[in-house]
């Protein structure tokens, strides 16, 4: 991985973060609540300016940022009084509290669907194999391929003892090969590897795979054309999710989040493979942002679970203690700390693995 990845990634995170808060300060300012700052990261302040009464600021961590919302603010902290002349979240009616939590990730699946159609009308879409040989056009981090150092840009020469001169012998060995070690050769240049790699059984295709795809030429749609494009894949993606979410927990699909570390190697290999494949992994980061932050589970710490938790309150026509939103709170910090360890540590070893391969 090149270490210019990082800085490409960093930059990347700001534009889905700004993009996200912006939907959240947008509304509250519409609205007429009180904003009090609007920031891109976490931590000690590097920049500040203020203007109309809100504070933008940079900081100094990158992963993160929010829109300091008067009323919004986190159970854990308890409520404060309001100043003269502030109006606060907590003061709107539930359609607006709703609107302005949504907000957020509804202005990243709208970036998401603007994506795909400027990838569909400008970059093109995937059309025919770059070439008959087998080039590897995109490996997944995290996969058997990206832990065995395969790259975008490799050909694929030879696997399980077998002369490989086409993309499709590739695809049937390893598709008929599920949970069995096998031998691949790949060249690099003029270096030459020699690997050892395990495809895994993917449920949803019923058949082995090793994370990779072919390179492949492209081709433009005309404009109308691109935006249907960009509004059905978006539509696809924002149903499949939530259907993929449980396919994962009944054990039919793999699962495959990734981390920090994990969506540094996405971009890497995005890169490494072209413009296409890089917004598209933009267009992908968007969604499962806007998607997992609406996700209805009912403990207040993503977007999803506050609308869930201000809907009850509403329906039963009665809030919440602050200690019992404070619990639910710590509850739902706790699973998300968990998970997010979880990933992380998933990450490591997936790095380890390619930076230590065993044969």
């Amino acid at each position: 991985m090149s270490w210019s990845t990082i800085p490409v990634f960093i930059i990347l995170f700001g534009v889905l973060v700004v993009v996200h808060e912006f939907g959240h300060f947008f509304f509250a300012r519409f609205f007429g609540v009180t904003v009090y700052e609007f920031a891109v990261g976490l931590g000690p302040v590097i920049w500040q300016t203020e203007r109309r009464g809100v504070l933008y600021s940079l900081r100094a961590i990158p992963f993160g940022g929010f829109a300091k919302v008067a009323g919004m603010e986190i159970a854990l902290e308890g409520k404060a009084e309001p100043k003269p002349g502030e109006r606060l979240f907590r003061d709107l009616p539930v359609g607006k509290k709703v609107m302005v939590l949504a907000a957020g990730s509804l202005n990243n699946l709208v970036l998401a669907m603007l994506t795909f159609i400027f990838i569909a009308a400008v970059l093109g879409l995937p059309d025919q194999l770059q070439s008959e040989r087998a080039l590897v056009g995109f490996v997944e981090p995290k996969s058997p391929a990206w832990e065995a150092g395969l790259s975008a840009g490799d050909e694929i020469i030879e696997l399980d003892g077998q002369k490989i001169t086409r993309w499709e012998e590739v695809a049937r060995l390893i598709h008929h090969s599920p949970e069995q070690k096998l031998k691949i050769k790949f060249r690099r240049g003029e270096e030459t590897f020699t690997r050892e790699i395990t495809p895994f059984y993917d449920p949803a295709l019923k058949a082995g795979r090793i994370g990779i795809l072919p390179a492949y030429t492209v081709k433009r749609l005309p404009l109308w054309e691109a935006i249907r494009y960009g509004v059905r894949v978006t539509a696809y993606q924002l149903f499949a999710f939530p259907v993929t979410i449980v396919k994962i927990l009944l054990g039919q699909e793999r699962a495959q989040f990734l981390g920090p570390i994990g969506m540094v190697g996405v971009v890497d290999q995005a890169l490494k493979s072209g413009w296409y494949l890089f917004f598209t992994m933009f267009a992908s980061f968007n969604l499962f942002l806007g998607v997992f932050n609406l996700l209805p589970i009912p403990l207040p710490l993503l977007d999803g679970g506050w609308i869930v938790l201000y809907l009850l309150e509403h329906f039963r026509k009665k809030e919440f203690t602050p200690e019992q939103k404070a619990n639910a709170q710590l509850i739902g910090l706790l699973l998300i700390a968990a998970f997010y360890l979880a990933v992380i540590g998933g990450d490591l070893t997936s790095v380890l693995r390619r930076l230590l391969p065993k044969s």
